[in-house]
């Protein structure tokens, strides 16, 4: 590289290195509040509005697992807590409506509702106050259903 160009390099690189922070600093400082809404969220709004139907810990036989039951104004929300020293690998929650037979794979008219994970509380399917069903616990590493809970009648969801 030539004398004259090294020289032009080093002065744009020490203007760009002046400018750029300065222009960095000046548009966060020009930038606009976050307007704070003053009425409620709609999420608080509803968790506000459901409510436990019941806990139980008896629906699975074969795992500790503890089940709790929110409802609210048209849906119903699944919730588990784990007893200690159950850990399954890519633990899956499937509900499965109707009555079904316990079987070793999955039916085809299983629903996801997501990870099995304690903090989460899950969406059932809409129709699920009418029909009633089962929840499955489906390990995806293990490519193998964990537990069958017993069926929960459709009256039963709302005691």
């Amino acid at each position: 590289m030539i004398l004259p160009l090294r020289q032009r390099h080093r002065r744009i690189f020490a203007v760009i290195g002046v400018l750029l922070p300065v222009a960095f600093v000046v548009g966060i400082a020009a930038r606009k509040a976050m307007p704070l809404r003053a009425e409620k969220n709609w999420v608080t709004e509803l968790r506000e509005a459901e409510k436990l139907a019941w806990e139980r810990s008896d629906l699975f036989s074969q795992v500790p697992v503890r089940v709790r039951l929110l409802c609210g104004p048209g849906w119903y929300r699944i919730g588990f807590s784990a007893g200690r020293g159950f850990a399954k690998p890519d633990l899956l929650v499937y509900w499965v409506a109707g009555q079904q037979s316990v079987s070793e794979t999955l039916p085809d008219q299983a629903i996801l509702l997501g990870p099995f994970d304690p903090s989460l509380s899950l969406q059932l399917p809409p129709d699920t106050d009418r029909r009633g069903g089962a929840v499955v616990l489906y390990s995806l590493a293990d490519q193998e259903i964990v537990d069958w809970s017993k069926p929960i009648p459709a009256g039963e969801l709302t005691k």
